[in-house]
């Protein structure tokens, strides 16, 4: 075992030992092409955070926030930024009350989808300099795509890997309730609200069990699969039988050669 590999089966186990300290977390974002004020960031639509152990679920929704401030469905685009604000104040205030737990997530690395990038809506939105905001610390984010590639490779699954490794382990096909990035933006402009949200919901209890299955040596990759099609091919009986012919025919014209010499 490679030490890369080592250390991320290691700290998986340490994450299994105590489930309950451990967070899950992924969010829905506008679709940055489909923004209404030609903002240079995505709107943050929701973010979800599940324990491990799949005890407490947090939800952190613009139509929750809608639903608290008494706004009503046909007015919400008028509210947005103040939606879209409260969501961030009650996410950072839920991060600063659980100080030291390890933040599981999916590639939340990118310059429009990060841990970074929320603070950076709180700070178009709340405060300039980010006063108040808590950031998770580097020190307790887990990537989880990073940690299946030490494990099992970097190219087990085709891009987008998150998806296909979704097909591997689900017959071929996405989890209910899927919502691709096109199908998420789509659904915020019809004000479809609960669909992005259940979407999300699918997502992250696809990344607890996708957790779940990489600690006991279950999950299924495409790599994995690959090889082990290619060597049901070459060891079915059909395939046997083939080979055995053309090496018996490659045999007996290798003789009818020499007998006519």
């Amino acid at each position: 075992m490679s030490a890369k590999k080592d250390n991320a089966v290691q700290r998986l186990k340490t994450l299994m030992d105590d489930p309950g300290q451990a967070l899950v977390i992924h969010y829905s974002r506008q679709n940055l092409s489909d923004n209404e004020r030609g903002m240079a960031t995505p709107r943050i639509i929701a973010i979800m955070v599940k324990s491990l152990d799949g005890v407490t679920t947090n939800c952190f929704a613009i139509h929750h926030e809608a639903e608290k401030a008494k706004i009503t469905l046909e007015n919400i685009t008028d509210y947005y930024d103040l939606l879209e604000e409260r969501l961030l104040i009650s996410f950072t205030n839920f991060v600063k009350a659980n100080p030291g737990r390890k933040w599981i997530h999916w590639d939340m690395n990118d310059v429009h989808f990060s841990f970074e990038a929320i603070e950076h809506r709180y700070k178009v939105l709340v405060d300039e300099a980010g006063e108040g905001f808590v950031q998770v610390p580097n020190k307790d984010r887990v990537n989880l795509n990073q940690m299946i590639k030490a494990i099992y490779g970097s190219n087990y699954e085709i891009e987008p890997q998150l998806d296909n490794l979704m097909r591997t382990n689900n017959k071929g096909h996405l989890v209910a309730d899927f919502l691709s990035l096109p199908e998420e933006a789509l659904s915020f402009k019809q004000l479809a609200f609960p669909a992005i949200l259940e979407s999300l919901r699918a997502k992250v209890n696809f990344l607890l069990d996708v957790i779940e299955k990489t600690a006991n040596e279950s999950l299924k990759v495409g790599k994995r699969n690959r090889i082990n099609r290619l060597k049901s091919f070459i060891t079915h009986p059909i395939t046997a039988t083939i080979s055995l012919f053309l090496t018996l025919a490659s045999l007996i014209i290798k003789i009818i050669g020499l007998l006519g010499k």
